[in-house]
């Protein structure tokens, strides 16, 4: 029995040591070959995932999501949408500057009869015009200026079409990190929870910055996406205060936002503002600003006359938040203050309390 079991053993071993050379002999399978720079390839997918620009993936945006909204740094997202545009950043303080040529005026034909609209804006070209090295005249001959090219005449400007491009947008904005809002072009634009710093950089809500270049934003659920989309025929850059704000509505908003709550913070100056623009487009109060305040019995400011004081910077800068869209409390129509047994604390739909304030639906 010992017998036959070592000589059992012995077979094995052979056919082992037949099949080792074998194995040593075959080639091993290569090693798994990394990825270089895993984190970058990570970093690059992100951004594709992350942000498009009219339907093209964007890699050189920075942003980060906080809080369920999207961040965006100011200079990355400003290159992004003009490469021209000057950035200066510095000590949480962000300056842009830029121009763009947005419109192509075509100078009539002689004897045809212009605007006085018109009339301005060709002006504008032929001033634009002699900065680029021509002079425009309304003889018979548009001749170079002295030294400049040929000294030939050439047809007349008003002798037939003439295209000129004009300068006719620009964009100034400043931002800076820890503030609530930026300004671009006069306009107050509310930043929720206030600007960031990403990688040292002053960083603003993309929905914010879409709105400075007149950018349509939207956001793709299924692959997390933020969809940003150019507005069809829409300017470079979003119209200045100036253009846009109504001045008897800046004017009382201003002072009644000042007068309820200059004393309070930004979220609470904004929130009354809500109420007296969500009066404004109720059905149940009147049509004007002015009749809204001076409605009998709704804000004291206006019948004791505090109305009238000088607002303060924030009180201004909050009504034309308002006048941008800054919403706080997008439903409350009616606040007093804090715990007083008021007539909308009996019998309106409570909100919220901002301050010393407690509003209502």
């Amino acid at each position: 029995m010992k017998k036959r079991a070592a000589s059992s053993l012995l077979a094995i071993l052979a056919v082992v040591s037949l099949i080792l050379p074998a194995l040593a002999a075959a080639p091993a399978d290569p090693p798994a070959v990394e990825e270089p720079f895993p984190e970058v390839s990570q970093e690059i997918e992100e951004v594709q995932n992350a942000i498009c620009l009219d339907g093209e993936p964007v890699f050189t945006v920075e942003y980060e999501i906080r809080d369920g909204v999207c961040y965006a740094t100011v200079n990355s997202f400003v290159s992004m949408m003009d490469a021209e545009a000057m950035v200066e950043e510095e000590d949480g303080v962000v300056r842009v500057n830029a121009s763009a040529v947005v419109e192509v005026v075509e100078i009539p034909a002689q004897g045809e009869s212009m605007s006085e609209e018109f009339q301005k804006t060709v002006e504008a070209a032929q001033m634009q015009a002699a900065e680029d090295g021509l002079w425009m005249t309304p003889d018979e001959t548009q001749q170079p200026v002295d030294g400049m090219g040929e000294e030939e005449p050439v047809p007349a400007v008003t002798d037939a079409p003439v295209a000129a491009n004009v300068v006719m947008d620009d964009l100034n904005m400043v931002a800076v990190e820890g503030e609530q809002y930026l300004v671009a072009n006069d306009r107050y634009l509310y930043a929720g929870d206030g600007l960031i710093e990403i990688n040292g950089c002053v960083a603003a809500p993309i929905r914010v910055l879409a709105k400075v270049f007149n950018v349509n934003v939207d956001f793709d659920a299924e692959n997390d996406v933020v969809v940003l989309t150019r507005q069809p025929g829409a300017q470079p850059y979003l119209d200045a205060g100036w253009e846009t704000y109504n001045n008897d509505t800046l004017y009382w908003l201003a002072r009644i936002i000042n007068a309820e709550s200059g004393n309070q913070s930004l979220e609470g100056k904004i929130a009354v503002g809500n109420v007296v623009m969500n009066r404004l487009n109720h059905p149940r109060f009147p049509d004007t600003i002015y009749e809204v305040l001076f409605q009998k019995n709704q804000f004291t400011p206006a019948a004791t006359g505090s109305i009238y004081r000088e607002p303060n910077e924030e009180s201004v800068a909050a009504a034309k938040m308002v006048m941008d869209g800054a919403q706080v409390l997008p439903t409350a129509l009616f606040f007093n203050a804090a715990g007083l047994k008021s007539y909308a604390a009996k019998t309106r739909t409570y909100v919220a309390t901002i301050g010393d304030h407690a509003f209502y639906e």
